[in-house]
């Protein structure tokens, strides 16, 4: 089987081509080939090579060298030309950034803190997002980088949380920021607060396997630590670009993030939801 998608199709197709490689590890003639902006538009041209070869390989019998090399062939998004892994994830560590209470994203913690963000319920009469305080979503960025980060793999957000409903969503967004400003949305991740079970067994740093099968409330008022996992990607973070995390608990409103315009149905419940300084943010960085 081979494997194909872009980093772009975090809501849509991305996710399950990581499902897929993990549900085939004990085939040995499976190839990923993870492409850069806009690669899946039309996937017959953009894979057109190694479609032809793939088949003349399999049906006609020729050797054309597509099952030599690193199984895993990706671009990375920042960089120039293809790069490869003989493994998914690539071989790493994670690199983990505190949520800070003064709304930075750094190495450490810092003075133990908190900052809070309102969510609105559903129905007639409710306030414009923009006229919320608390505001309705917090954003936390780091310092920029003085030297290159590249990430690749499986990336995690352990969030220290509490609530004043008994059910809330979580909605992370990385970004890459840009000195002028500009802004790149690399990935994202969904969590429903009542569906936080964690397969402790089947889970590792970075990726958290969440049967999403038993919902149990939240306590109101009560730290929770949530592991979210974001959708897998890769980016390259160039010298004087800083990394930028969003959270939010309804998409609804078109200011906050939404890769593809995809977004998600309210929770419809109102709360005002607290997140701790304790929380982190862990990168994938290959060795």
């Amino acid at each position: 089987m081979y494997l194909g998608c872009d980093w772009e199709n975090v809501p849509l197709h991305l996710p399950s081509t990581f499902v897929a490689w993990k549900a085939l590890a004990d085939n040995p003639y499976v190839r990923v080939a993870l492409l850069g902006r806009y690669g899946l538009t039309w996937p017959w041209e953009s894979l057109h090579t190694e479609a032809l070869a793939w088949f003349d390989h399999w049906l006609k019998g020729r050797d054309t060298g597509i099952t030599d090399g690193d199984p895993i062939r990706y671009v990375l998004p920042g960089s120039d030309g293809w790069h490869s892994a003989e493994q998914w994830p690539p071989v790493g560590t994670h690199r983990e950034l505190a949520l800070r209470g003064d709304g930075s994203l750094d190495s450490d913690e810092g003075e133990p803190g908190s900052r809070e963000f309102m969510v609105l319920g559903a129905g007639l009469g409710r306030a414009k997002p923009s006229e919320v305080d608390p505001p309705n979503m917090l954003t936390w960025t780091s310092a920029p980088i003085t030297q290159e980060v590249d990430m690749v793999g499986e990336i995690e957000l352990r969030l220290v949380a509490s609530s004043t409903a008994a059910d809330t969503a979580w909605i992370a967004t990385l970004q890459d920021v840009a000195p002028d400003g500009e802004i790149t949305q690399v990935t994202m991740g969904w969590l429903r607060a009542s569906l936080r079970e964690v397969d402790g067994a089947a889970s590792v740093p970075g990726a958290p396997v969440l049967p999403c099968r038993n919902a149990v409330a939240v306590p109101i008022g009560e730290d929770l630590e949530y592991r979210i996992p974001l959708v897998p990607n890769a980016r390259r973070f160039a010298p004087g670009h800083r990394i930028q995390l969003v959270l939010t608990s309804d998409d609804q409103n078109p200011d906050t993030p939404a890769i593809m315009n995809f977004r998600h149905a309210s929770v419809g419940t109102s709360s005002l939801n607290t997140i701790r300084a304790s929380s982190r943010l862990l990168l994938p960085v290959p060795a």
